[in-house]
């Protein structure tokens, strides 16, 4: 009898309340592992999350826990949450660890790929007793991924570089999905020779590789992102064309990412019958 009251006393409470049938209480590291959660119905699990945590509307009334890269610890505990969301490949090791010896137990999302995004739904609904509404959006995903049917897909002949911020300059490589959205639309990401997800690089290094085109995220509602492009020579002459995109719908990775895969098909099916210098960039 008192080995099972030892056994009790040392089990995680977030296991305990899972066996009570209680929801667990979760925090989210990243702002599109918030956005799955909402999306594999599990929202109402959420009770903290990082800043830009804004689709749907309800995740911006959560409390805010820090950034995807810096967290208050304070405010984490300070919402005794049972389960953190990490994000495979942006949530630092080291935070997550510290969560660990906390008590708190850490998730791992991996997102990296297109058919990542609907695993991921499985994954957070069966963790967060929500298991048939992800799978329903997973399957809803899914089609919608495969109904993409792009005859342009793999050509990348057509190059692309994409602006995550001015200042500091930067862009996403290789095990960034953004290559892949750009893969199916028949483009290339200049710089897929990056073996990290996220890179501050130099303007010099862009104007080598000579995009055709230049596609930036509108972060800032009201301010130009492309304005350091403008006066160069490659795109006053039309040989670069420029665009601006919303960010959440191309290069955060869940389902919504469908849209920004038909719009970035849509900008290089143009830029095939664009011939280069025809014209000056918008």
């Amino acid at each position: 009898m008192a080995m099972c009251a030892l056994l009790v006393a040392v089990l995680p409470m977030a296991w305990l309340g899972a066996a009570a049938g209680e929801k667990p209480r979760v925090v989210s590291l990243a702002p599109h592992l918030t956005e799955l959660a909402y999306t594999a119905g599990a929202g109402d699990t959420l009770v903290g999350a990082v800043a830009y945590s804004d689709w749907p509307e309800a995740a911006q009334q959560l409390p805010r826990i820090g950034d995807a890269f810096r967290f208050d610890l304070e405010a984490i505990l300070g919402l005794d949450p049972d389960l953190a969301l990490a994000w495979r490949g942006g949530t630092p090791e080291a935070v997550a660890s510290h969560l660990e010896t906390l008590g708190i137990e850490v998730l791992w999302i991996e997102t990296r790929t297109l058919s990542d995004i609907g695993l991921a739904l499985e994954r957070i609904g069966q963790r967060l007793g929500s298991e048939a509404r992800a799978s329903a959006a997973a399957e809803t995903y899914r089609a919608e991924l495969d109904a993409l049917d792009n005859p342009l897909r793999n050509e990348s002949d057509v190059t692309i570089f994409y602006q995550v911020s001015a200042r500091p300059l930067f862009t996403l490589g290789r095990p960034h999905v953004v290559t892949e959205v750009f893969r199916i639309c028949g483009a290339r990401n200049i710089f897929d020779d990056l073996d990290i997800e996220a890179a501050a690089i130099d303007r010099e290094a862009v104007i080598a590789r000579s995009p055709d085109l230049i596609i930036a995220g509108m972060n800032s509602p009201g301010k130009d992102p492309l304005t350091p492009w403008r006066s160069t020579r490659m795109v006053e002459t039309g040989q670069t064309r420029v665009e601006t995109v919303d960010p959440e719908r191309l290069v955060r990775p869940t389902p919504r990412i469908v849209d920004g895969i038909r719009l970035v098909c849509h900008l290089v099916e143009e830029e095939k019958f664009r011939e280069p210098g025809a014209r000056t960039a918008e």
